[in-house]
């Protein structure tokens, strides 16, 4: 990541919080998502896309993805 930082959001993913660092880079937007308050879990999630909005998505759906896994275990 080599970038200036654009945007930094908190979310829920269900019972967890994530947060997801926006940053403009020469490839486009890299969204890096990381939940806050569960150690258990892969650190960071990575997206790089066009659109801001898009890498955002991207981000979290991977975020949602994994918190679906840790539901099942």
């Amino acid at each position: 990541m080599a970038g200036y930082k654009v945007d930094e959001l908190y979310r829920e993913v269900g019972k967890y919080k994530a947060r997801i660092d926006v940053y403009i880079t020469a490839q486009g937007y890299e969204a890096t998502a990381v939940f806050l308050d569960n150690l258990n879990t892969k650190p960071l999630v990575k997206f790089v896309d066009r659109s801001k909005e898009r890498a955002i998505a991207l981000s979290l759906e991977q975020l949602a993805r994994i918190f679906n896994r840790m539901q099942v275990l």
